[in-house]
């Protein structure tokens, strides 16, 4: 388990944009010396039937589950960001991968008149329960009737079920029998102005959240409107998640999980993570080399049963940096000599999770902490050489 905590919080490192969060500290509450003014506090208001009410804090959350094993959010805006800090367009950068992964991605997101570079806004997933996982998309469509007509085209042969009020169901082979695929095009109901920074201001673009359930086969029917937190507890969710920051403006990443088995002899009863990227109120060099005036804060908080011990803790942090830098060297083997970019990219990683890495044991609580701004200048030189000639020159 905190292997993939671990990975997961070091590659989700690689999101940010153009912008500016506190100290050096482990983080705690909402707000830093150098963050944005706070969101004014207003009651969360619960969307109309059959829409989505978008959870607004320092930043928005478009979905929270009442109650799931495990859950997380993903800011699109943050990858648009990063993927055009190398001086490219953000926008149609941040759609190459997705239009990779099938040659039929480009048609069916044509055929839905969706951009996935500039109309996505989050993505994310929950468990809905007995194991199968709901997947959702955040987005603008111009057209969500159009949503529908994907279907054919990354599934030839199957007719999507219309069932009404932008619930639809396919039924696709499997492989012991059909699987029914549940999708829900639910609209977003913006109850609340959302914050006035740059990603807050994307994200209100959405107009509508894709829901996908039933991808594993293991439930046939499943409800996902009724499986979502009315407005006061799903802000009281998000405030818990984003607490382990020391400034949740800006924020690109939040979730939590529940118990589960941990290491041998420990269960885990409660997971929070969380990434955001706020304003820099102290010096932060290795940001500052990539022309950013902001600092990267990734905070995972585990709860452990029973509490662990410091030997403990240094003997997982160990057997963890041993299994990611095996799995790093074959990665970045794999992507030697295709692209100067990477080769920074996992420079910039690994200076990440040596030096700007902290952890600290309180009672039961273990926090794993990466701050950007605990990279000292002098760490910078060999780094800074690499990436100078590929940044565009001002």
């Amino acid at each position: 388990m905190l292997r993939h905590l671990a990975i997961a919080s070091l590659l989700v490192v690689a999101a940010c944009d153009k912008k500016p969060a506190g100290t050096n500290g482990t983080g705690s509450g909402t707000t830093g010396p150098g963050a944005s003014p706070t969101a004014p506090v207003t009651p969360p208001k619960n969307a109309d039937a059959g829409s989505i009410a978008p959870v607004i804090t320092n930043s928005v959350a478009f979905v929270v589950p009442k109650a799931a094993a495990w859950w997380g959010e993903f800011n699109f805006a943050c990858y648009r960001g990063v993927m055009a800090l190398s001086g490219g367009d953000g926008v149609a950068a941040s759609a190459d991968a997705f239009n990779k992964v099938s040659p039929t991605v480009p048609a069916a997101m044509a055929a839905a008149d969706i951009d996935i570079g500039r109309d996505f806004q989050a993505i994310g997933g929950f468990d809905c329960g007995g194991g199968e996982p709901c997947f959702y998309i955040a987005a603008h469509l111009a057209h969500p009737e159009k949503v529908k007509d994907m279907f054919p085209i990354l599934l030839p042969g199957v007719t999507p079920k219309d069932l009404g009020k932008g619930h639809y169901q396919v039924e696709v082979p499997g492989a012991a029998a059909p699987r029914t695929i549940n999708l829900y095009v639910l609209p977003v109901q913006w109850t609340t102005k959302a914050p006035s920074d740059p990603y807050s201001q994307q994200n209100q673009t959405a107009t509508h959240v894709i829901f996908i359930a039933g991808i594993s086969g293991v439930n046939k029917d499943v409800d996902v409107p009724s499986m979502l937190a009315d407005a006061t507890a799903g802000t009281a969710a998000v405030k818990d998640i984003e607490s382990v920051l020391t400034d949740s403006h800006n924020r690109c990443v939040l979730g939590q999980t529940g118990a589960r088995d941990f290491q041998p002899g420990f269960k885990l009863t409660k997971a929070r993570f969380a990434m955001g990227v706020p304003a820099a109120a102290e010096a932060d060099p290795l940001m500052n080399l990539v022309g950013l005036k902001k600092t990267l804060d990734v905070q995972v908080d585990l709860a452990l049963d029973p509490a662990p011990k410091e030997k403990d803790v240094q003997g997982w942090i160990a057997d963890g940096k041993a299994w990611l830098g095996n799995i790093g060297s074959g990665v970045r083997a794999n992507f030697a000599g295709q692209d100067a970019m990477m080769d920074v990219y996992f420079d910039m990683l690994s200076l990440i999770g040596e030096r700007a890495f902290k952890h600290e044991v309180k009672g039961n609580t273990l926090r794993l902490s990466w701050r950007t701004d605990r990279i000292p200048e002098s760490d910078l030189t060999a780094l800074e050489t690499k990436l100078g000639p590929l940044l565009p020159q001002q």
